[in-house]
C-alpha cells in the first residue's frame, strides 16, 4: 500500500509492476463497450513461492486488522462486494480470488496485501463520487496483486536491509519481517534506504497500474473516464491547491505526466467505452451515506 507517507502498512502499500491490458479488436461506436483484459506480467526478482506469498499476506493482514477496525456488517459491505465482483470477474479466476475489506482510519486509503486482500477505508469511500470511480480504484489494486508487487518489494527490502535471499515457513517469514522493521526503526539510514526502494518501484510502475484500472473498469461495464477524473481530482492536476485523497495515487512520478499517460490510454479504448458517462446511482448514494453515518456513530 509507504514509509514516508503510508497508504497502509509499510510492507503492503506500494505494489505496482507492469500489467498490460489490450483491446480485443476494433469496435464500432454503435456496439457496446467490449474489451478483453489480456494480462502480461514481466518477471521480477522475488524470493517468495506462491504459498509463501500467501503466508506473507496472512501475516501482514493480521497486523492491519489488529490496528484498524474492520467492517463486517453485511448491509454495509454488500454493495462494495457487488462492485468488486464485477471488476474481479474480468480477471482469470485463479489470479483474482480477492477479498475486499472495509476498514476505518483517519485517512483516505486503499491498498493490497498479498495475493488475496484489498483494503479500502470508509473515508476513501466517502470521497468517491460514483461506482465508476470505485471500480477504477479496485482495478488499480488488482493490478498490484496480479503483479505480486508486495512480494517483490519485501524481497528487495530483505536483501538490502537483512542480506536475506530466501525464506521458509510462516515462523521464518514473520521473524524476518519483525527483524527488518526493528532495524528500520532503529536506524534512520535504513529508513531512508527502505523509502528509496519503495519509492523507486512506485515511480517505475504507476503508469501500468493506471492502465489496469482503466481497462478493468471498462471491461466490467463502468466508465473509464471516472478514473481519469478521480486521479485529476486527487493529484491536484486540475489547478487545485491540495491533494484531497491524501497521496492515494502516490507522487513519485510527475502527476501531470501520469495524467497525460492516463488520457493516452483512455484514447486507446473503443469509442463506446469512452462514451460511458460516470453517474452516481441511487444504490451508490444510499450505500455511501450509510457508511458515512455509521462511521460518524463509531467515532462518537
Amino acid at each position: 500500500m509507504r514509509i514516508a507517507h503510508t497508504r497502509g502498512p509499510i510492507l503492503s502499500t506500494i505494489c505496482l509492476f507492469a500489467v498490460f491490458l489490450f483491446v480485443a479488436g476494433a469496435v464500432s461506436a454503435q456496439q457496446s463497450c467490449s474489451v478483453i483484459t489480456g494480462l502480461r506480467i514481466p518477471t521480477a526478482p522475488q524470493i517468495f513461492s506462491i504459498q509463501q506469498e500467501r503466508t506473507l499476506g496472512d501475516i501482514e493482514s493480521e497486523w492491519v486488522e489488529s490496528n484498524y477496525h474492520t467492517t463486517d456488517d453485511e448491509e454495509l459491505t454488500a454493495h462494495l462486494s457487488a462492485i468488486a465482483n464485477r471488476v474481479l470477474s474480468q480477471f482469470p479466476r485463479d489470479q483474482a480470488q480477492v477479498h475486499v475489506i472495509l476498514i476505518d482510519t483517519s485517512e483516505a486509503k486503499s491498498f493490497s496485501i498479498g495475493p488475496e486482500r484489498i483494503y479500502i477505508t470508509r473515508k476513501m469511500v466517502a470521497l468517491l463520487r460514483n461506482d465508476d470511480e470505485l471500480a477504477g480504484l479496485l482495478g488499480h489494486e488488482v493490478g498490484h496483486i496480479l503483479a505480486h508487487q508486495n512480494a517483490v518489494i519485501v524481497s528487495q527490502l530483505f536483501h538490502e536491509i537483512l542480506g536475506v535471499n530466501a525464506v521458509s515457513d510462516s515462523k521464518d517469514i514473520s521473524q524476518k519481517l519483525r527483524l527488518m522493521l526493528g532495524s528500520i526503526d532503529r536506524d534512520p539510514k535504513l529508513l531512508r534506504k527502505a523509502a528509496q526502494i519503495i519509492e523507486r518501484q512506485e515511480a517505475i510502475h504507476q503508469n501500468a497500474a493506471d492502465r489496469v484500472a482503466l481497462y478493468a473498469a471498462a471491461a466490467a461495464g463502468f466508465s473509464p473516464q471516472a478514473y481519469v477524473e478521480l486521479f485529476d481530482r486527487s493529484a491536484g492536476t486540475n489547478g487545485g491547491s491540495g491533494n484531497v485523497l491524501i497521496d492515494f495515487f502516490g507522487a513519485t512520478t510527475s502527476n501531470l505526466r501520469r495524467l497525460q499517460e492516463i488520457k493516452k490510454t483512455l484514447r486507446q479504448l473503443p469509442p463506446p467505452c469512452r462514451e460511458i458517462v460516470p453517474a452516481a446511482s441511487a444504490e451508490f448514494r444510499t450505500w455511501q451515506a450509510a457508511l458515512i453515518s455509521d462511521l460518524d456513530l463509531t467515532h462518537r
